[in-house]
């Protein structure tokens, strides 16, 4: 298949890219970063330099057909910087133009294409939810507020064809996670809160792992929650970590404390209790994640990033 990859060299795509083209695939990546060019192509891949917000710039670079797209590209958020309200409004901006313009491309050359989504969901006590519970969007989830619609509408119509991945928080060698591991490292790593909600969990490779599932499936119109089976609150989440990195377990801050200094949007988001199923991904895409448990994908990340293993680090 002739596949376009929108923002092929971030954390999902670093591991997606040499899967799809030891696939034998003809991989077309759309990354903003020349510099990343040269590591597309010794993949294997056709590297485009772009942004998937102004088509014409790399347009003349695309192929004369595709048989599928995947958008992985997403606004970058800047952990450790407060979340003004102007910046929130243009991450929604931002993210409205990745959805709008991969999805019209995607109609242009009437192809499926895979769409991201997050388990923004509300859970409490033992409740467990699946994809056919309502989005619930709250502080910086608020940004893909408009996209929900969008992909409702493309189900409804059939144009295009989507499928959605919506996953838990990705961890991996790379992406935001680099900054947790280097807080971590340099024992600067705080638990917001007390840190006893459930927040679910996929390593990257797994995520890219849904990915390939998806195209060789191709179940369109349908939705799928993507997260490991082991439900962990975010406290165990840092503990654990830290006892495989050797350091000391990292202390709470208060949760007024990162209002006042990061914004209540980024609070809000790190508070939320949600627990899910992958039952549905299980079932339909015959995907099983190759990191069941948060524990085997942290030993597994940690090993990565103690070896500095990245295609595009």
């Amino acid at each position: 298949m002739k596949i376009l990859v929108i923002g092929g060299t971030g954390l999902v795509g670093s591991y997606l890219l040499p899967r799809l083209v030891a696939n034998k695939n003809e991989v077309y990546a759309l990354t903003r970063s020349e510099g990343k060019i040269e590591g597309i192509q010794k993949l294997g891949a056709h590297g485009i330099l772009g942004d998937i917000r102004n088509l014409r710039e790399f347009d003349k670079n695309l192929p004369d057909r595709l048989d599928m797209i995947v958008l992985l590209a997403m606004p970058d958020v800047k952990p450790g910087h407060r979340m003004t309200r102007k910046r929130k409004a243009e991450l929604r901006e931002e993210t409205n133009d990745f959805f709008h313009n991969a999805m019209d491309l995607a109609i242009r050359y009437n192809a499926p294409i895979i769409l991201p989504g997050g388990t923004s969901y509300r859970t409490e006590k033992d409740e467990i939810a699946d994809e056919t519970w309502p989005v619930l969007r709250t502080g910086l989830t608020e940004i893909g507020a408009d996209t929900d619609e969008m992909v409702n509408q493309a189900i409804k119509t059939n144009r295009p064809r989507v499928i959605q991945l919506i996953y838990g928080k990705i961890y991996g060698n790379g992406g935001l996670f680099r900054f947790m591991y280097e807080m971590m490292a340099k024992g600067r790593s705080k638990i917001i809160g007390k840190g006893e909600n459930f927040i679910p969990n996929i390593h990257a490779s797994d995520a890219a792992a849904a990915i390939i599932k998806a195209s060789e499936k191709m179940p369109v119109g349908e939705k799928f929650i993507i997260a490991d089976d082991t439900p962990v609150t975010q406290k165990n989440f840092a503990f654990y970590m830290a006892a495989l990195m050797n350091k000391k377990r990292p202390g709470h801050i208060p949760g007024f404390v990162v209002k006042l200094v990061l914004g209540k949007d980024f609070y809000e988001i790190v508070r939320m209790n949600c627990k899910v199923s992958n039952a549905k991904a299980k079932k339909i895409l015959d995907w099983h994640p190759e990191y069941p448990s948060y524990k085997n994908g942290l030993e597994a990340t940690i090993s990565e990033m103690k070896e500095k293993k990245n295609y595009f680090a």
